[in-house]
């Protein structure tokens, strides 16, 4: 507070307040501890950057375009599209990336409705028996839903009620802390199951826009984050308005 004088006493003037600055989607993000984040913004080369601490640097591969426009308006960001039939990306399995509690995050414009196209995979291993891989987000046939597997292709799925339409920008994320499985699509709660399983823990790496045995998903997806816990809903809701903010 400024003070001015004058005949009749002193003046209190206000002095003007700091502007706000508006919180970033990127910085809400890094604030709640990501195993790996990768914006998917190289506009040359193929490999994929991780934003986090942990140096999980992936790769693209196949049918892949870098510079799409991206989820976030304002941003500045780009996206990347992967076909259905060779497009994807890897990363390098790591001590960092074997977690048993998880959120997956990402963003998800289809281009088509791939059936069973897998947006993010970890641990899958072949056959597909009881345990024998963990968190896969993919298509659900080539209706409109998703589904989050837990342990295996035989093992306990949430699906989606809420069917995405073709060429729009989703919110995605799957969380499992243990005992709950949950889907959340733009900020809210979307499906849920009770779930008893130990994931299983592989070499195998972790997969964008495929599995390492094919299903392949037709799709530009952006700003893709893992977590080693289930983010509460609260968290979730906060992504979704900071993003929203700028669109």
């Amino acid at each position: 507070m400024a003070l001015a004088g004058s005949g009749c006493g002193p003046i209190t003037v206000a002095t003007p307040a700091s502007p706000t600055i508006a919180p970033t989607y990127i910085a809400a993000v890094l604030s709640d501890g990501p195993v790996g984040y990768w914006r998917m913004g190289e506009t040359t080369g193929t490999t994929m950057t991780d934003q986090s601490s942990h140096g999980n640097n992936g790769v693209y591969q196949g049918g892949f375009k870098l510079g799409q426009p991206g989820a976030i308006a304002g941003d500045g960001d780009t996206a990347v599209a992967f076909d259905d039939k060779s497009g994807a990306a890897s990363v390098p399995s790591s001590a960092s990336l074997q977690v048993n509690t998880v959120t997956i995050e990402l963003w998800i414009k289809k281009k088509t409705d791939t059936e069973y196209g897998v947006y993010v995979a970890k641990n899958v291993a072949p056959g597909g028996d009881a345990g024998s891989g963990w968190f896969q987000l993919l298509n659900s046939h080539h209706n409109g839903q998703l589904e989050f597997r837990v342990a295996a292709d035989v093992g306990p799925t949430v699906t989606s009620v809420q069917m995405l339409a073709l060429n729009t920008w989703y919110y995605v994320v799957a969380t499992f802390d243990g005992t709950t499985a949950k889907l959340f699509i733009n900020g809210k709660l979307d499906s849920s199951l009770s779930v008893t399983a130990v994931p299983k823990q592989t070499n195998d790496p972790l997969t964008i826009g495929r599995r390492p045995d094919g299903h392949f998903t037709n799709a530009l997806i952006d700003e893709v984050a893992i977590y080693p816990t289930a983010l509460s809903a609260d968290r979730i809701a906060a992504h979704w308005r900071i993003a929203s903010a700028a669109r």
